[in-house]
């Protein structure tokens, strides 16, 4: 069996071998949406020796097996908290790319004689701060008619645009990703690889719940049709069965109108079931792919969305991955109005399986350290 192995640089400065004997977790949680990735690491400082590291360091933790490590991206220090006893370091990092966006809360109009599709507002957004954007066909060419950001952040922002278009937007290695919500696939227009959950070869727990929520046969949004001087309604089915589920809002033509409809009612889809599940440690599982759960039960076993998958490095040397799922769109992975893909940028920096890894030190004895400078702290 493999043998799992991570890696925490600090500052472009590899410091793994100096944390060793310092009891070192990791946990890595990539999530669909604006929901920041996060990581957390908690050493275990029994004689107080650990230099303590300042908020704004930047790490990169790096981690998987011999021949398949990847590249989890960079994240700034946002707390560190000491603890006793016994004596422990915690610290929690947000994604770099993320937080940038957090802080940005510039009101700005975006009409549609200067930002005729949403993929103009994408690209605004994230050039403002600096980073590239990887954007799906269809969401990149959907019309704008009118959208202003308010007394909000740009992940907020991009959240609430987002919903109308039942996109996912999600902000990580230095690059916004839009992308269909549910169908499986990153924003280059590949699917990701499924993560496949099987009871007897890498299934260690799993919870399904089952919900008894209001289901609703179809989707109804109404919109004012100018020329013909009247309100007209559209409809989209969710193949489920139920009474009629109405947007009160009435939108400002027949595509949003559309769009809205066909978001919620997707959303619908969504949230009949909720799932999560434990396996041994799967580096290149994501967020967003799709997971084919085999030899559970009838009601477990089948397709389901990744929402959130966390990557668990543990100070014993054990390594887990945690998913936690919705049912996935009736109509099937990869449709949907706004299906095919396309990337305007390089997605991030992560290895994929098969190619050639970056170097990981193992554990070696010496002074525990989180800085690239033997005599200094992070920062």
């Amino acid at each position: 069996m493999p043998v799992p192995k991570f890696s925490i640089s600090a500052n472009g400065v590899d410091i793994t071998d100096r944390l060793a004997g310092s009891g070192v977790s990791m946990t890595i949680t990539d999530g669909v949406g604006t929901r920041s990735d996060t990581l957390s690491i908690v050493l275990d400082d029994i004689d107080g020796s650990i230099a303590a590291p300042k908020t704004g360091a930047v790490l990169n933790p790096i981690g998987g097996y011999e021949g398949q490590m990847r590249d989890f991206g960079l994240f700034s220090v946002d707390s560190v908290v000491f603890t006793g006893w016994p004596q422990q370091i915690q610290i929690q990092a947000k994604s770099v790319a993320a937080k940038s966006l957090t802080k940005q809360r510039e009101p700005k109009a975006y009409p549609k004689k200067d930002f005729p599709t949403y993929g103009d507002i994408f690209a605004d957004i994230a050039g403002r701060v600096g980073l590239s954007l990887s954007i799906s066909d269809g969401i990149k060419a959907t019309v704008n008619v009118y959208e202003a950001q308010t007394e909000e952040s740009s992940v907020e922002f991009m959240t609430r645009i987002g919903e109308k278009l039942n996109a996912s937007v999600s902000v990580k290695a230095g690059h916004v990703a839009v992308v269909a919500r549910g169908d499986g696939k990153s924003a280059t227009g590949a699917f990701l690889p499924d993560i496949i959950v099987a009871r007897g070869k890498n299934l260690l727990s799993y919870s399904v719940t089952e919900k008894d929520e209001p289901k609703h046969s179809k989707v109804e949004a109404s919109y004012y049709d100018r020329k013909k001087n009247k309100k007209e309604t559209v409809e989209v089915s969710t193949g489920l069965e139920g009474p009629t589920f109405s947007i009160r809002v009435p939108l400002q033509d027949k595509d949003e109108a559309e769009r809205r409809a066909d978001s919620e009612a997707k959303k619908l889809q969504r949230s009949a079931a909720e799932a999560s599940f434990e396996i041994n440690g799967e580096p290149f599982a994501q967020a967003g792919a799709n997971v084919i759960a085999s030899g559970c039960r009838s009601n477990v076993d089948g397709a389901w969305l990744a929402e959130t998958v966390t990557h668990n490095f543990s100070a014993s040397g054990a390594y887990k991955t945690s998913i936690s799922c919705k049912k996935p769109n009736k109509s099937g992975s990869g449709s949907g109005k706004n299906g095919s893909s396309s990337s305007s940028a390089s997605a991030g920096k992560t290895n994929p399986a098969g190619s050639t890894p970056r170097s990981t030190p193992q554990y070696e004895a010496g002074v525990p350290s989180l800085t690239g400078d033997p005599g200094s702290n992070i920062g």
